[in-house]
């Protein structure tokens, strides 16, 4: 029975997928849920998270946090591998000791909720839901604008808003506020998978020594344990008060009082440790230099980009300095040298932002799982280390098939408005090459990891040479040709002589490699327009 002010360590309200041996299974329904408690008690036989993406980040996020609340650590790698035994005792005890802390609703003290005396702004609860008001519900269908949520969905709501809100003068703030820590640039967020919900949150625990190695960050305290140090604790940003929110009796509606400030990566070059920062190097008259930049799930414009894709930037061991993938994938070492691991599963997703304009509003979700061989993981260091007279390792190898793929989705571009422009509609031939362009990366995605990673990338030696065309000639470069050349002849028939002219001149531009260009004028090549697709 629900209590009034519904308890989060008690009351189920984390939707899970359950093995068979979970205690009282056949009770617990087709989409059943647990309590906080449940999760570190019987944690070893709840298979996973049953959610969207990016409530995922944000739940996972929060587990992460009580449990290394609880430990006040772990302290070093030394002390993360011990503390898996003691992890589910004595986050219980902690739970148990601050349940008060806990209480989702009543008069009092509530989690992640705070009522200050500022006006407030009352706005719909349908706004955790990520419902863009100038489009449809993404990612709801069952559930209309305007109807109740239970009190658990508003409990996932919260904590995922708390992660990801919108930036601006938003929720009744008097100030224009960042958008939520896990919001910033729609970076893709990472975590390790175990074989239970349990074992992935010891596999995500961060290291004390790691956290303060970054002197911008500290370890801290919990958001429901107070303020101090709240921009920059480590604890804190992981499952934050970013908003001043206080949730009406009627579940309907809800306050808004402002917010607070973080530091943020674009500001402060200070990043989520579950989220990855490339170094992208950039040529200019005056020598080459670097910009650290988040990994990204967006390809501009509100138009998400698969994960498959920055995969070779995910699974890079971090350095001294920022960059690198997320921190949890430091255990690596560890894991490896036990010998019970060949593989690790890595989990990746992001809330992609509406685009230019539209930063307040959602575009899409996106989400990954990999299994990644250990030889895949690369130092950072060794990210620009590159020989053309010596073989690739995995991760570079990777990274050359991503690079292949990216100049035939230009190509493949440039042929289908070469095609349209020939016949005089180059209005139609912008909307056709988004659709080409969607079409390619689908196909591509859905052969990636299985020829590009566990065949080319893992077994390089088998086709790399000097040849500069040793990726072509790939298992994985016949994929990428015969992905574009399908997705032309989608978007260009070829049914009439004029049909026909046109498409031998787009088909031309498709297939140049070192040649001249096609003589058919192409006006929209130097628009820099995206290769990506997305909406016509």
């Amino acid at each position: 029975m629900k209590t009034a002010c519904f308890n989060l360590v008690d009351e189920p309200w984390l939707p899970v997928t359950l093995a068979d041996d979970f205690p009282g299974r056949d009770a617990c329904g087709a989409l059943p849920r647990v309590s906080l408690r449940e999760v570190f008690e019987h944690g070893d036989k709840i298979v996973d998270l049953r959610c969207y993406p990016h409530e995922r980040i944000a739940l996972m996020r929060l587990l992460i946090c009580i449990a290394q609340r609880a430990l006040n650590g772990p302290r070093d790698e030394k002390d993360w591998r011990r503390c898996r035994e003691r992890l589910a005792k004595e986050t219980s005890k902690y739970l148990e000791r601050e349940k008060e802390r806990f209480n989702f609703l009543g008069d009092r003290l509530r989690f992640l909720q705070v009522k200050n005396r500022r006006t407030a702004r009352t706005f719909s609860t349908q706004k955790f839901r990520f419902i863009d008001e100038d489009g449809p519900t993404l990612f709801d269908a069952q559930v209309e604008p305007g109807c109740k949520l239970s009190v658990e969905d508003l409990a996932v709501g919260l904590v995922t808003f708390q992660s990801f809100a919108a930036g601006g003068r938003v929720e009744g703030a008097a100030e224009s506020l960042s958008g939520g820590l896990c919001r910033e640039a729609s970076a893709l967020h990472a975590f390790l998978l175990g074989d239970s919900l349990l074992e992935s949150i010891w596999l995500n625990l961060v290291p004390k020594d790691q956290i303060v190695g970054d002197r911008a960050v500290v370890f801290g305290d919990a958001s429901w344990h107070g303020e101090r140090d709240g921009g920059k604790s480590y604890l804190y940003r992981l499952a934050p008060k970013a908003r001043y929110l206080w949730l009406a009796e009627d579940g309907m509606f809800v306050e808004g009082r402002g917010g607070r400030t973080f530091l943020t990566f674009e500001k402060h070059r200070v990043r989520e440790l579950t989220a990855s920062v490339r170094t992208v190097r950039k040529a200019s008259p005056r020598g080459t230099s670097e910009e650290e930049v988040l990994v990204s799930a967006t390809a501009g414009g509100g138009v998400p980009k698969a994960a498959w894709r920055e995969l070779h930037a995910l699974a890079v061991l971090r350095t001294s300095r920022r960059r690198g993938g997320p921190s949890a994938l430091q255990h690596c070492s560890s894991l490896r040298t036990k010998g019970t691991q060949q593989r690790l599963r890595l989990w990746c997703g992001a809330l992609v932002g509406g685009g230019k304009g539209r930063a307040a509003a959602v575009g899409d979700v996106v989400e990954s799982t990999f299994s990644l061989p250990f030889q895949f993981l690369e130092d950072a260091d060794a990210v620009f280390v590159h020989d053309p007279r010596h073989l690739p390792g995995p991760n570079q190898t990777y990274r050359k098939g991503v690079d292949f793929a990216e100049i035939w989705a230009g190509r493949l571009q440039s042929a289908v408005y070469a095609y349209h422009a020939r016949l005089g509609d180059a209005e139609r031939g912008k909307m056709m090459k988004n659709r080409a362009a969607l079409r390619y990366w689908t196909a591509l995605e859905q052969r990636a990891e299985r020829v590009l990673l566990h065949d080319v990338a893992m077994n390089s030696g088998n086709y790399w040479s000097s040849d500069d065309l040793w990726m072509a000639k790939s298992p994985w470069g016949r994929e990428v040709w015969r992905a574009a050349h399908e997705a032309y002849e989608l978007a260009c028939p070829h049914s009439t002589p004029r049909q026909l002219r046109a498409y031998a001149a787009g088909l031309a531009a498709l297939r140049r490699e070192e040649r001249a260009k096609s003589a058919v004028k192409v006006e929209g090549e130097d628009d820099k327009d995206s290769t990506e697709g997305g909406e016509e």
